[in-house]
């Protein structure tokens, strides 16, 4: 059961920041551990000794019941701090363990003023670096991820054409996901063409997109939980020659941090191997985000590939590696693979085409 060697993973944090119990409230962490999908309101508490609690709110217990493995299951039906005050009692919980950066401030201060014995403990470090490491459940849930993104980009290429809006190219790519299993994006499509791809964040608009225009298509379905996000830079009939110039800047700029990829390195090092290759094009100082980033039930993942990370590659890791160049009323270039992490080196999890400009 993975779920349940993912319980004993975590359940080491207690001993490394001595503390009574963990404590999470946001999806993500619960799903990693429980494999319940809440929806909110939703708590799940792990002590020192026995079985870990989740609490719930009435409306999600049916569905509790059929997702969530190796917990008991709580229904509150007052509200959610008499639940919290209800935990507290029952397990004897003083010294807390919880990630703060998934934590809401209200929560923090319903924790505090419970009792004042009671002592709260920031485990973010913690459980960013238990869940970096993916175990073998959860690498193939990516490779299916990527996979059903590869079919995205393939409904992308085959509706591409003068005329048409990002926005449908979008929404077939949302339509083609559904229709292979994927229940939901990782993240909204980006679909940025022409200026609009000189944007890293680009949201998929009414733009109509024009030949001769760059189109950066970043996509991310998601399979049985996990992320897929890859990206793809597209021309609709010719292109300047210092977009292709840039396009191949960048192709081999990912190229190289992907070759730096191994067990021990630091995770800036395989940033500064990007950047180093669009230096020497001229093009660094327009490459205004990091290399990559890990993924897995979330999108953005410890480690974070960049100039200030003080991240160790280790086997196991999922990480994006997406140089890009961006300079306004020109267009930008991003390319975009999902890499795991391997004894030997590294393996690329996606296989699509990057050489997609005329």
């Amino acid at each position: 059961m993975p779920h349940l060697n993912r319980l004993k993973r975590v359940k080491k944090i207690i001993e490394s920041k001595d503390v009574d119990c963990l404590l999470f409230s946001d999806i993500s962490n619960i799903y990693y551990i429980s494999h319940f999908k809440g929806f909110e309101g939703v708590l799940l508490i792990i002590p020192k000794d026995g079985t870990s609690e989740l609490y719930v709110p009435k409306l999600e217990y049916e569905r509790a019941l059929e997702e969530s493995e190796n917990v008991n299951i709580n229904v509150y039906s007052e509200s959610l701090e008499q639940a919290i005050k209800d935990f507290i009692g029952k397990l004897k919980c003083k010294k807390i363990g919880l990630p703060y950066f998934k934590t809401s401030l209200w929560l923090a201060n319903k924790l505090s003023k419970i009792s004042q014995e009671i002592k709260l403990e920031d485990i973010s470090k913690e459980i960013m670096e238990v869940r970096a490491i993916k175990d073998i459940d959860e690498v193939e849930a990516i490779k299916k991820a990527v996979k059903i993104t590869e079919k995205g980009f393939d409904e992308a290429l085959n509706i591409l054409s003068e005329g048409v809006r990002e926005l449908d190219v979008a929404a077939k790519i949302e339509y083609t996901f559904k229709v292979n299993g994927s229940y939901e994006v990782a993240f909204p499509c980006i679909v940025a063409s022409g200026r609009n791809s000189a944007l890293p964040h680009a949201t998929a608009s009414e733009k109509t997109i024009r030949r001769g225009e760059i189109v950066v298509v970043d996509i991310g379905a998601k399979y049985m939980g996990y992320c897929g996000d890859l990206t793809r830079t597209i021309s609709l009939g010719s292109v300047s020659s210092k977009l292709k110039d840039i396009f191949y800047a960048v192709l081999e700029a990912q190229k190289e941090a992907i070759r730096k990829i191994k067990p021990g390195i630091k995770a800036s090092e395989v940033d500064a191997a990007a950047r180093n290759v669009l230096k020497e094009y001229g093009y660094d100082k327009f490459f205004t985000h990091s290399t990559g980033h890990g993924i897995g039930i979330e999108v953005h993942e410890y480690p974070r590939l960049s100039n200030k990370s003080n991240a160790t590659l280790k086997t196991g890791m999922v990480v994006t590696v997406e140089p890009g160049v961006y300079i306004r009323d020109l267009g930008g270039i991003r390319i975009e693979d999902d890499v795991l992490v391997t004894d030997s080196g590294y393996v690329i999890l996606s296989t699509y085409p990057k050489d997609l400009i005329e």
